[in-house]
């Protein structure tokens, strides 16, 4: 006797659980919908959707929509929900919900955009000249609000040419966008600070292009832009601009120094690379004049780079040309305007060398802007990884 309420007492333990969790299965339903911009009904991804029940005690259930503004997501089965969807840059919408005849919960939300702007932007090599052809994909995207300390938009290896985003009013941003065997590429995004309405810093690098469109009561802005990456080539060279000296001389002046801060973030941003920045002059004085004063400019300017923007000694050499590289015809003795000699003078940038890892690559942006010293902790790192190799060689 003892024997069979034993084996019906087990017989119960293992079939209570499985009762229970059929019953629980038989009252989970299907909650789905899309969420979409209020005004232009275009689809919102990457909108954050909770389900809470229609007294909003205890979240249900999470979802994220797809690029297609849809989510789809198993809830408990109550009487009736609510339906909350939250996206950056929008105002956060929602809607109640119950059940249709076949057991699933729809909903489609519309949200209102902030004030802003919304930029869709598409990447191309720089070398075709915006070819749709030659559109760039598998590029790693990302945003970071310098305003909120928040980072907006991770995307790994985007297999598209094309993302977009909204910028919100009162918000500085900076968009980093990467891909292995091209110069990463930052840009900055100031949308009503400081009395900036919508500026774009390309830190040195071309801005996008942009075409501004205005809807939402003009209240939102539309932009279609590009954003151009350089492929990595040794020997390849950048025009510096806006890189000023006084007349016989070759101090850092307060002017130029800003610009070398925004020179020194391109190269942090980029330290698997080696780079020569070079001075020229016009044919205008000695052969010899022209040369010294040239590598004196030079090295001035990357010696402020490395004393007051901590860039790496071992990034960046400078060199002087003088007038040994004229780019057009205003050699000695040829009469030229001052705007064709104006041409001759000017610092570039030259990629001499790079690593086969952009050492950059795992570190997000938030990271990057954030961890001032995480360039040295990189650039320490490398160096004894080489030292290291060297020793095992030996």
């Amino acid at each position: 006797m003892r024997h069979n309420k034993n084996l019906l007492f087990l017989l119960l333990a293992f079939a209570l659980p499985l009762f229970a969790a059929g019953q629980k299965r038989e009252q989970t339903i299907i909650a789905e919908g899309f969420v979409v911009d209020r005004v232009s009904g275009a689809p919102l991804d990457q909108a954050i959707v909770t389900i809470y029940d229609d007294v909003m005690i205890v979240p249900l259930a999470f979802a994220t929509t797809d690029e297609d503004g849809s989510f789809f997501v198993d809830v408990p089965k109550v009487e009736r929900y609510r339906i909350v969807a939250d996206r950056q840059t929008f105002y956060e919408n929602d809607a109640v919900a119950t059940a249709n005849e076949k057991g699933f919960v729809k909903a489609k939300i519309g949200l209102e955009r902030k004030p802003g702007y919304v930029f869709d932007i598409t990447l191309f090599d720089k070398a075709y000249e915006h070819n749709p052809i030659n559109t760039l994909r598998d590029c790693k995207i990302e945003i970071y609000n310098n305003t909120t300390k928040q980072q907006e938009l991770t995307l790994e290896r985007w297999p598209k040419a094309t993302f977009n985003f909204s910028f919100a009013e009162g918000n500085h941003y900076t968009i980093l966008v990467r891909k292995p065997g091209y110069l990463n590429h930052r840009v900055e995004v100031y949308v009503n600070v400081n009395g900036c309405i919508l500026c774009v810093d390309g830190m040195g690098v071309k801005e996008p292009d942009v075409v501004p469109l205005m809807t939402h009561g003009n209240e939102v802005g539309y932009f279609l832009g590009a954003i151009d990456l350089d492929s990595l080539q040794i020997g390849k060279r950048f025009e510096f601009k806006n890189l000023y000296y006084d007349f016989n001389k070759w101090d850092i002046r307060p002017d130029a120094a800003k610009n070398l801060d925004k020179l020194a973030t391109f190269l942090k941003d980029n330290p698997g690379l080696k780079f020569e920045l070079g001075s020229h002059t016009d044919s205008r004085g000695s052969d010899p004049y022209n040369l010294s004063l040239s590598d004196k400019r030079a090295k001035s300017a990357v010696d402020y780079m490395i004393a007051n923007c901590g860039v790496d000694p071992e990034a960046i050499t400078s060199k002087g040309y003088g007038e040994t590289q004229l780019i057009n015809k205003c050699d000695d003795g040829v009469n030229c305007s001052e705007y064709e000699h104006q041409l001759n003078r000017r610092t570039e940038i030259k990629i001499t060398g790079w690593n086969d890892r952009d050492p950059l690559w795992d570190r997000s942006l938030k990271e990057i802007i954030e961890d001032k010293n995480l360039y040295k902790k990189i650039i320490e790192q490398e160096k004894k990884q080489k030292q290291k190799e060297l020793t095992s060689r030996k």
